[in-house]
Order: structure tokens, then C-alpha cells, then sequence
């Protein structure tokens, strides 16, 4: 098993995931790593009838993530979920690890003020600077994607515009 692409998206799985990401990923597979979606069954049905057929879907916590990740009980090369920085700077605490993730969404959420839009895609509040800086302390590279045809764009570079 490999992980060929985890990626940050506040909407999980949903049209450039099942257009874009899996093909140019080449994922037999979808690991979603969210505490949310593992404990509420209906969010598990609506991941599960986005996802396509050919395409097998994990949705597991975090913890259970990195614990599968780590053991290589999931044989297939995947495509890696998060909804959040959190939760990806979490995976790493566990132990996962990975060269490059991909900043895709982060909603400009209504119900959390004090957002600071860096993109028109990517809005983060001070805990999303705090992980994302965390996560590049590790030696992991951020970039910022859409789609994979774009062009990359350094997390850290923008964040540091705006931050530093």
C-alpha cells in the first residue's frame, strides 16, 4: 500500500475528488480520516454514494487511520482524506508520515469568525496557521492545489504574507 496523494478538503469527497484526484493519484482507494464521518452513519452513507463503484471507500477516525496506515492492513494505493489541518497534523502525531500534502479546500465556514482568506478556496482561522506551520516543522512540504492540474502553490510561502 501506498499513500500516492493525502490532501486537505473540508468537503471529504465530492466532483474534483472523483474527476480529478483519483485518476491523476492512480488510488485503488479512498481512506477518509475523520472522527466525524467514522461516528455518524449517515455521513458515511453520503461519502459512500459519492464515491465511485470501482473505488473502495475507508472512512475510520484518526487514530484508526494512522493504526491501519502504520500496519499496512489497507493494501491498495490510496488517495488520503482529512477534513482539516488538525486532523492532519494529528496523523503525523500518531506516526504517519508522508513527503508532500496537498492544501485543497478550507471553507470560509459562516459559523467561525475571524478567517483570513488566503485563496479563494483556502480561508484559515489562527488553529489552521498553527497545524500548517506544525506540519511544515516536520519537513513536510505544503502545496496548494485545487486540481491537479494546477500550478503549485508553497503553503508556507502565503501563509508567511500573511502571518509573518
Amino acid at each position: 500500500m501506498a499513500v500516492k496523494v493525502m490532501r486537505i478538503d473540508d468537503r471529504l469527497i465530492h466532483g474534483q475528488i472523483v474527476t480529478a484526484w483519483i485518476r491523476d493519484s492512480g488510488a485503488k482507494a479512498i481512506l477518509v480520516a475523520d472522527d466525524k464521518a467514522a461516528k455518524d452513519a449517515t455521513q458515511k452513507m453520503l461519502l459512500q454514494l459519492t464515491t465511485p463503484k470501482n473505488i473502495n471507500l475507508y472512512i475510520e477516525t484518526i487514530e484508526e487511520a494512522a493504526k491501519k496506515l502504520s500496519t499496512g492492513e489497507i493494501d491498495e494505493d490510496l488517495l488520503l482524506l482529512v477534513r482539516d489541518a488538525k486532523s492532519a497534523n494529528q496523523l503525523f502525531e500518531f506516526g504517519f508520515m508522508i513527503d508532500t500534502l496537498n492544501v485543497g479546500n478550507i471553507s470560509n465556514s459562516r459559523s467561525v469568525t475571524g478567517r483570513t482568506t488566503l485563496l479563494s478556496y483556502i480561508h484559515v482561522e489562527q488553529q489552521d496557521v498553527d497545524n500548517l506551520y506544525a506540519i511544515a516543522d516536520r519537513g513536510i512540504k505544503l502545496e496548494i492545489r485545487a486540481v491537479p492540474s494546477d500550478k503549485s502553490i508553497d503553503a508556507i510561502e502565503l501563509l508567511d504574507k500573511k502571518f509573518k
